[in-house]
């Protein structure tokens, strides 16, 4: 079993570029990776793929190729044997979430983002291709659908939370204490305000 994490660490998070700025986004979107491999069972091989050399650094061994084309041709050229790929926002995974996922009995199980996307996806069959970006989860079922293939879609609410918007940060900051993601947000000054409902506020250092 192999996992592919795409990761791009020039200029990410852009929607948040009114929160922080380019430095800032740089260190959260490599601490959600560094979050993203530790919820990895030490057993599985990881392997991040990104568009430009990287200076990681990371508690176990990770593999990492550079892949200048776009991320559906660079991730089926990987599709040989059975692989995951998980994508590198998910600050809120776990260990038991992640292992639970890959144990899955299916030829193709889809881990679903809140707004139509794929924050998972775990392909046994070598002949399944990948369709990312504008409603992908929908696209890759009925690609499962074409191809005869027995699917399965993987229900988690920490899996769901890929961090693109404020109120992305909200929950990671509601429900990631202890994360690395969690603690860089706090040292830059986010926290939440709990009123009638619970908002994000970014006190000035």
């Amino acid at each position: 079993m192999k996992v592919v994490i795409p990761f791009k660490a020039k200029n990410p998070k852009s929607r948040l570029s009114h929160l922080m700025n380019e430095r800032e986004r740089v260190e959260f979107a490599k601490c959600m990776l560094f979050d993203v491999v530790c919820s990895i069972p030490k057993s599985v091989e990881v392997l991040i793929i990104t568009p430009e050399r990287l200076n990681l650094s990371f508690d176990r061994e990770v593999g990492l190729v550079v892949d200048k084309r776009s991320l559906n041709d660079a991730i089926n050229s990987l599709i040989k044997d059975e692989i995951a790929v998980i994508m590198s926002d998910l600050p809120l995974l776990n260990e038991n979430i992640v292992t639970k996922f890959l144990s899955q009995n299916a030829e193709i199980v889809i881990a679903p983002g809140r707004k139509g996307g794929t924050n998972m996806l775990l392909i046994k069959n070598k002949n399944f291709k990948v369709s990312y970006h504008y409603g992908s989860f929908f696209k890759h079922l009925k690609i499962a659908r074409e191809m005869g293939l027995k699917f399965k879609i993987f229900d988690s609410f920490y899996s769901s939370i890929d961090v693109d918007e404020e109120s992305d940060l909200l929950e990671l900051l509601l429900h990631g204490i202890g994360k690395k993601s969690w603690e860089f947000l706090t040292s830059i000054g986010f926290e939440v305000k709990f009123e009638k409902d619970p908002i994000l506020i970014k006190k000035s250092k």
